[in-house]
């Protein structure tokens, strides 16, 4: 069927809310759900606009949406699994300080060799006899 070009605007908007990539709504929020309200303003509209008169098949779309988008959503944890959760989560992020925390000592050794390198040949510049060392523009 044929879709006008007002309802393609709200269809579109619905796309966007499933697959994550919309441009108004915060789909990442805790208490994000796909309502009719959610995909007016993804949409540009105000609230009121996607009713059951006017598109019954893209509120019947929303609504399907919803079911399928909770059934997707992990159960809420309890305080045991909450407490082990957070605990791996801890492993994990020290877990990648200590790898940038390795990395960054290993470009900071680099970067002081390069200076002592950079202090070495200055200072050989200005022992030798015929060369003439440049300091700054302003003096």
């Amino acid at each position: 069927m044929k879709t006008s070009q007002a309802e393609q605007v709200y269809w579109d908007a619905l796309e966007r809310l499933i697959t994550n990539t919309a441009k108004i709504v915060d789909t990442k929020s805790s208490r994000f759900k796909l309502t009719r309200d959610a995909v007016d303003r993804e949409a540009g509209k105000g609230k009121g606009y996607v009713r059951n008169e006017r598109y019954p098949k893209l509120c019947g779309a929303i609504k399907k949406a919803e079911e399928e988008r909770k059934n997707l959503v992990p159960k809420t944890l309890n305080g045991t699994a909450k407490l082990k959760h957070e605990k791996e989560l801890k492993l994990i992020a020290k877990s990648k300080y200590i790898t940038l925390k390795k990395e960054y000592d290993l470009l900071m050794q680099d970067y002081l060799n390069i200076l002592r390198q950079n202090f070495e040949l200055q200072s050989e510049l200005v022992d030798s006899s015929n060369a003439r060392l440049v300091r700054g523009a302003d003096k």
